[in-house]
């Protein structure tokens, strides 16, 4: 029992410095906005002291975080060996539920300031609050891709962990993929600050599949804006077509020059690889294993770099 009792007033330690942390952050980060585009501070030397404290917000909260998961919690809970390379859990490996709520619980307190930091990007863009000169435009979508992208990782990593731990669960519905892929092109040239678009084909037949919809829509956005990164000066193309009982959503890079990836590994492997070009790969990994959970394929190939995503293709009731 004194055990239960000390586990639980670490989690709650644990919980209310990460809540502290990010609530700050936040604060913080709007707050130095705030005075950036309301009150024309846009000076060199001011925006240097903008990067620096924002890092230095980011190296605070990670370091709370850490200290929040002490040694202390690591005693009380089972150590946890890698997964293997096809993620069957085994008891030694499966994530505890009590990790898994912590993730969720984690997410949720990082996407709100997030959703508050896009939101207010999206008011300052739109000139609900004033006009804006070109440089704060660029700027503001600059933070604003930025935040898409690390939404995406931390709805990415959430996913990461509930596969190690047998534990994802698809949340599917009949979703009509012309608009889901029509909405990935969108978001995908807010995630690039509008300095790229990502051109979209979509066929004129009916394209429904019971699908996560949100996990999708992740997926292909994740794959983009692997190819966007790989092959900085190519064009980036989405498109929708059906393929005998299969719905075809390929996402292609022309022209690119060189290959963007050898194997799809999976996450086990991305993550202890030691090659850091490896271990930036586990979201294209995430999203292979994502697809497969729908009864679906992912394949990749070169010239062009592309991939292509198979999903089963549902009848129109």
């Amino acid at each position: 029992m004194g055990n239960v009792s000390r586990a639980r007033a670490l989690e709650v330690r644990r919980v209310t410095t990460v809540r502290l942390g990010a609530y700050t952050s936040s604060l913080a980060l709007l707050t130095a906005l705030g005075l950036f585009f309301l009150a024309g501070i846009r000076g060199i030397e001011s925006w240097s002291w903008f990067i620096v404290a924002t890092l230095g917000g980011m190296a605070g909260v990670a370091w709370s975080i850490r200290s929040a998961l002490g040694p202390d919690v690591v005693a009380l809970e089972p150590s946890v060996t890698p997964a293997p390379p096809d993620l069957a859990p085994s008891p030694e490996t499966q994530s505890h539920p009590d990790e898994v709520n912590y993730l969720m619980a984690l997410r949720h307190e990082f996407r709100t300031p997030l959703n508050a930091v896009l939101g207010f990007s999206d008011v300052l863009l739109n000139g609900i609050d004033g006009s804006v000169n070109d440089s704060q435009r660029e700027d503001l979508q600059i933070i604003r891709g930025s935040g898409i992208r690390l939404r995406i990782l931390l709805d990415t990593a959430l996913d990461l962990s509930q596969l190690a731990g047998a534990d994802l669960r698809l949340d599917t519905e009949r979703v009509d993929m012309r608009d889901l892929v029509a909405r990935v092109a969108v978001e995908a040239a807010q995630l690039w600050s509008n300095k790229r678009t990502a051109r979209c084909t979509l066929t004129e037949e009916a394209c429904v599949a019971d699908v996560d919809e949100a996990r999708v829509r992740r997926s292909i956005l994740i794959l983009a804006d692997f190819l966007a990164t790989e092959h900085r000066n190519a064009n980036i193309q989405l498109s929708l077509a059906v393929s005998g009982e299969h719905l075809a959503i390929e996402v292609s890079a022309s022209p690119s020059d060189r290959v963007a990836l050898g194997a799809i590994p999976t996450p086990a492997e991305a993550l202890a690889s030691e090659d850091a070009a490896e271990i930036r790969r586990w979201p294209v990994a995430v999203t292979s294993e994502v697809i497969a959970r729908h009864g679906g394929s992912l394949y990749h190939g070169d010239a062009p770099a592309r991939f292509l995503i198979r999903l089963p293709l549902q009848s129109e009731r």
